[in-house]
């Protein structure tokens, strides 16, 4: 037997000893003699490969995350930055990384590795764990992807990294904005990073990055674990550091979704001609004096002034041009502006002009309050939070298990059509039944009735054959023979900024023990033909690649709660899968490869991706707001397809437009409207059941998907049916209607991306369900009073101006 070489220069990693001078095998001499002749067959022509030193390399350093530490918040994408060097062989192959997915199953990302002798490089890698207890392992391989080496953690890193769960609140810093330490401290939040949640209290926790350690991840979803960034600019590190690629990748992110806070102050030149100028709100000109901030108090809701009376003027950053740029002004002083949010892409840029690194930050007792109104914080967490949250009406209570929007569609993604699912409570009665059967039950038959006890040879595996073949039948019966696919796909387009998002998520009911291949292929919104939900194979046999200029990622996917199959528990659990699958290709996260989904159970993926939107407009929209909360214009449908049960969201109120049928138009002022957190509110009965035996009923993903897509609407807090929205809340888009843009949702009959499924034994049955979102374009007016809704007085409405969208 051959044994595979490794070696490292860590303790208890060395290459194997070679096997020196003859070998001795028990028997006769020609039993040796031929042992040999079969050696000698078998591996003549490959002895000396196989035998010869591998290339040394040395794993100098592993660090996990973002921040001072390593840390990774579960369930979310993770840079891992290793340091490689080579030894006196150069060294051309790929680095793994090997990480437990949520059910326990290996999950590998490949990196192209290339060094000289003696070199020494930093390469990212990038993982999503699947629990609180995910071991990270290493390995190195050759070009033909042989392996040199593996690491465990337990010798690249002799600590086990912090572990964020994923109901809490990861805040990353560049700088040093004052202050900021002091959001654990405020009412309904804690501070996280204890490796559990209790009910009740939002857990928040802080990490600074710091810009002299190459933290900074060069992709945008190795931000993925920040649910705000706050960049104090007046570090100067902290803005060089963004230079480059690693600002782009910043830039990426918060055009994904992400919300980045900018406090701007002396150094506003720099940041104005950096990588963060084009994105921002309104554009930095210059500083002036203000005799105080009351205003920044008023923002706050702080009864501790943060410029006391005798307090000297302070110099405050002029920011301009928030008009033209989409910014929406939260806080003005006078006639500037202190703190202007706009839209990027699908996520946020909130900048203030004041500079957080004076003293009077750091002075000023509702520091935090401050904050967590910059960073637009939300206490959302279920009172009961760890052991499912209460789902019902007022008075009609019953503890379901489920705290997160994302498990009761993880049950609507498992509704199978045909396939019935036996509750655990009968499995464990057959099981019981069986025990005595072959038990008690056979002794006692052959002891009173046969009174021959050694017929047990006969009936005891006539017993366990004749119960083998009922439970099989019986499952089959149950579950059929059919490859079985439900798959929601919500689809958004931002009409102003030419951009189309995507979510996928689905789940595979797999008939045989299959390795499969899983992939996605977007498709583009405005097509004027009917599209399969499953994409053809390429006639080249390569695997199908997403559009030009499209970026996908692909993975698993799984629900935050502390329970058995879920993100929030330990994932070193038995599994019926023995190997894992990985991420392809090389550097990249498309697709995953040689999945394994046992007979007769389900795997759940997910997709993500971004890329250019249509050229001609989904719908033409001519719409103008009325009042504060209002609005009023036209909607055409310029789609070959209908648009189904569509509704036009508008800060606080939705409008029903019913149907659109291709070429349609509607007036929106002559359409009933109402409060969309009482539409929501009103559909939860269609998704949540308020009796624990109806809990198996038909889940409307449709309105399931539109909670999560409007979850921050005023119905998910106070409210006894409300259920958190962790694993998704990147798909709610609430703060986007806050900056006063209208979104038209609707359901089509057609697949945001198509799935692309190597290897089936049959061709699959996919069930659709597919909800578009559009963000449409609105015309203002100066003038229009609605900023006096935000809390601004009347005579400063003009002066701080009506936003138009870019």
């Amino acid at each position: 037997m051959i044994l595979p070489l490794t070696t490292s220069r860590f303790p208890g990693l060395t290459a194997p000893r070679r096997i020196s001078g003859p070998t001795h095998f028990p028997g006769s001499r020609a039993t040796g003699i031929w042992l040999c002749v079969l050696s000698l067959a078998l591996f003549g022509g490959t002895g000396r490969e196989a035998f010869g030193a591998p290339p040394h390399v040395e794993i100098q350093n592993v660090r996990i995350g973002l921040g001072a530490g390593n840390a990774y918040k579960v369930g979310c994408w993770t840079p891992v930055r290793v340091q490689l060097k080579a030894g006196d062989q150069r060294l051309s192959g790929f680095m793994e990384l090997v990480v437990p997915d949520d059910d326990g199953v290996p999950t590998s990302y490949r990196q192209r590795v290339e060094l000289g002798p003696g070199q020494s490089t930093r390469l990212t890698a990038y993982a999503r764990p699947g629990g609180c207890d995910t071991v990270f392992t290493i390995r190195l391989l050759d070009g033909q992807g042989r392996r040199l080496l593996e690491a465990p953690q337990s010798l690249t890193m002799p600590a086990p990294p912090e572990v964020i769960m994923p109901d809490e609140m990861l805040i990353l810093t560049l700088g040093q904005p004052l202050g900021v330490d002091q959001l654990p401290t405020l009412p309904g939040f804690t501070l996280g990073g204890k490796g559990q949640t209790g009910p009740g209290e939002s857990e928040v926790v802080l990490a600074r990055v710091d810009p002299e350690s190459d933290q900074i991840p060069g992709q945008w979803y190795g931000f993925d674990a920040a649910q705000a960034i706050v960049i104090d600019t007046d570090d100067r590190a902290s803005l060089e550091v963004l230079a480059g690629l690693r600002g782009q990748s910043l830039v990426e992110w918060v055009k994904h979704g992400g919300h980045l806070v900018v406090a701007v102050g002396a150094n506003w030149q720099a940041v104005r001609d950096s990588v963060l100028g084009p994105i921002l709100p309104a554009q930095p000109a210059g500083q002036e004096q203000v005799p105080s901030l009351e205003a920044l108090d008023t923002f706050a809701g702080s009864t501790k002034p943060i410029t006391p009376a005798g307090t000297p003027p302070v110099l405050v950053t002029r920011l301009e041009a928030a008009e033209e740029r989409g910014g929406k002004i939260l806080s003005i002083m006078g006639n500037l502006p202190l703190i202007v949010r706009g839209p990027h892409g699908f996520g946020r840029v909130t900048l203030i002009g004041v500079g957080v690194e004076q003293k009077i930050f750091g002075d000023w007792t509702d520091r935090g309050l401050f904050w967590a109104r910059a960073m637009d914080l939300r206490h959302d967490r279920p009172e009961q939070a760890g052991s499912g949250t209460r789902v019902g009406v007022p008075g009609r209570f019953y503890q379901s298990g489920v705290s997160d929007l994302a498990s009761q569609l993880r049950i609507g993604l498992e509704q199978f059509p045909g396939v019935k699912l036996i509750p655990f409570g009968w499995v464990a009665f057959f099981i019981f039944l069986y025990i005595l059967l072959i038990g008690p039950g056979d002794y006692l038959f052959l002891k009173k009735v046969l009174k021959r006890m050694e017929l047990t040879w006969i009936t005891f595996p006539t017993i366990v054959l004749t119960v083998s073949l009922l439970a099989y039948f019986a499952a089959y019966r149950l579950k059929g023979n059919d490859l079985l696919v439900n798959k929601v796909d919500v689809i958004d387009v931002d009409q102003v900024a030419g951009l189309v998002r995507g979510r996928t998520l689905l789940s595979l009911f797999s008939p045989q023990n299959r390795d499969y291949n899983i992939g996605f292929v977007p498709v583009p919104p405005n097509l004027d033909h009917d599209v399969a939900p499953l994409a053809s194979p390429s006639p080249s046999g390569e695997p199908v690649r997403p559009p030009a200029g499209t970026e996908l990622l692909t993975s698993w996917f799984s629900v935050p709660e502390a329970q058995f199959g879920a993100m929030g528990g330990a994932n070193r659990r038995f599994s019926f899968v023995a190997s894992g699958y990985t991420y392809e290709p090389t550097g990249l996260l498309e697709r995953l490869e040689n999945v394994r989904v046992p007979i007769w159970s389900t795997k759940a993926v997910t997709a993500r991706w971004l890329g250019p939107g249509p050229a001609a407009p989904l719908v033409d929209a001519d719409l103008r707001p009325i009042g504060t909360d209002r609005l009023a214009g036209t909607i055409t449908n310029r789609q070959s397809f209908p648009l189904e049960d569509a509704l036009l969201a508008f800060g606080k109120e939705v409008y029903s437009l019913g149907t659109l049928a291709p070429e349609a138009t509607v007036k929106v002022e002559l359409t009933g409207n109402r409060n969309l957190a009482g539409l929501l509110r009103d559909r939860a009965p269609e998704y949540l059941s308020d009796q624990p035996w109806n809990r198996n009923r038909k889940i409307s993903r449709a309105d399931l998907l539109l909670a999560i897509m409007f979850h921050g609407s005023e119905s998910t807090r106070g409210s006894e049916q409300s259920l958190s929205n962790v694993a998704l809340h990147d798909l709610d888009l609430t703060a986007q209607l806050a900056l006063d843009r209208p979104m038209l949702v609707a359901k089509i009959k057609r697949p945001g991306a198509q799935l692309v499924l190597e290897n089936p034994p049959s061709p699959p049955r996919i069930d659709q369900t597919t909800m578009i979102r559009i963000i449409l374009p609105l015309k203002r007016s100066h003038g229009d009073g609605r900023f006096a809704a935000a809390g601004l007085p009347p005579a400063t409405s003009v002066a701080a101006g009506s936003t138009a969208q870019r």
